[in-house]
């Protein structure tokens, strides 16, 4: 199949490791893809740049076309002008491409193929958009968890017939473990302390992430003799200096600036092997694909009861949930597998097999084929 996704501006978040996975599966099954996109995220931080020199060469070396359309800015004028030579510039993109699918990947770019009245999909990769005229409803909407099954149907006014759930999917490569001996040169190398229990976290160090609610948990509800036994690991990038400026104080007005360790964005495959237990505390996941990483890892995960936490983790058996913002119900979970370690092995060895079961990448992409296949039959 020829297959279009339109997405707005990339940056470097699970949004963009999805699109790729889904890109990378699709290509590898025959399929030829197309992007129309706004671009990459411009940053002076070399890792981002780094990031996105390497996405646009992985599309490069699928063999993915790639057509480039412009974000309206500016005054009034100058922005309504833009819209307009912009939406036409796309237009003629999806004409030109003529492909079998059309998949908005952003919710403003729905409005693109309806102006053509092709049919088409979208999927919901955030729970912050609200109805609005450049959101149109697709002919099936795809829904990467539950919770965003149920926002997509009560916020969005979404038909519930035409919304298909497929959940997020990753590389196997999360499953397969390094020696301990190397576990141990990388915390070394990031100057870990290798006698702790290491509690991490990965994704973008922000508040909405709920780093805040972590902190709070390991400051004020573990027992000192627990809070002695870990070290904290905080993976990730910063969106501006203030953001920075926000954890650091945090970090600080807690004392705990000899138990947390801040590493840069990276590849995180081999940090998850460095941490024993994975905490996600997000306030805005639909998903939240990096719960999936670490338990794929062999992470003991705990995760905030945000979109996707119910679809990943049975509750005791392969994982626990906490309520959103709750500080003592966090720590106390924490508190419990740190202090026993055949609970933690068997939370983590249990959402390892669930992780490998249900979130593959493999399976996301034949998911996705089936409502591909679905639309065409519409």
């Amino acid at each position: 199949m020829k297959i279009l996704f339109i997405a707005m501006r990339f940056r470097r978040d699970g949004f963009a490791t999805n699109v790729l996975d889904l890109t990378q599966g699709l290509v590898e099954r025959g399929h030829e893809i197309h992007l129309i996109t706004s671009g990459f995220l411009k940053s002076d931080d070399q890792g981002e740049d780094t990031y996105f020199k390497k996405l646009q060469q992985d599309l490069k070396d699928w063999g993915v076309k790639v057509y480039y359309f412009k974000e309206p800015k500016g005054n009034v004028l100058k922005k309504g002008i833009l819209s307009i030579t912009e939406t036409l510039k796309v237009l003629s993109y999806i004409l030109k491409i003529n492909a079998d699918i059309i998949h908005a990947q952003s919710p403003n770019t729905t409005l693109f193929p309806w102006l053509l009245g092709k049919k088409y999909i979208s999927t919901v990769h955030t729970d912050t958009i609200r109805p609005s005229f450049s959101y149109k409803h697709p002919d099936l909407l795809i829904a990467v968890s539950s919770g965003s099954k149920d926002f997509t149907e009560k916020i969005m006014g979404t038909d519930p017939k035409t919304v298909r759930i497929v959940h997020h999917g990753i590389s196997k490569r999360f499953a397969d473990q390094i020696s301990k001996e190397e576990i141990n040169r990388l915390k070394q190398q990031n100057k870990i302390p290798t006698d702790k229990i290491i509690v991490g976290f990965v994704g973008r160090l922000i508040k909405a992430k709920g780093l805040d609610v972590l902190i709070n948990a390991v400051a004020h509800h573990l027992p000192k003799d627990m809070l002695d036994k870990i070290h904290l690991v905080l993976v990730g990038h910063f969106d501006d200096t203030a953001g920075e400026k926000w954890l650091m104080d945090l970090v600080e007005h807690e004392n705990l600036e000899k138990k947390v360790s801040i590493l840069p964005f990276q590849d995180p495959k081999p940090v998850y092997q460095m941490f024993d237990i994975f905490t996600l505390p997000s306030r805005i996941d639909t998903f939240g694909l990096v719960a999936v990483e670490a338990m794929m890892s062999g992470c003991c995960t705990i995760r905030a009861n945000s979109y996707g936490a119910t679809d990943q983790i049975d509750h005791g058996k392969s994982g626990f949930i906490y309520d959103m913002e709750d500080a003592k119900q966090l720590g106390n979970l924490l508190n419990q597998v740190i202090n026993d370690d055949e609970l933690r092995y068997k939370l983590a060895l249990a959402g390892k097999e669930k992780a490998l079961i249900q979130f593959t990448k493999d399976s996301m992409v034949e998911k996705t084929l089936t409502v591909y296949e679905e639309l065409k039959q519409l």
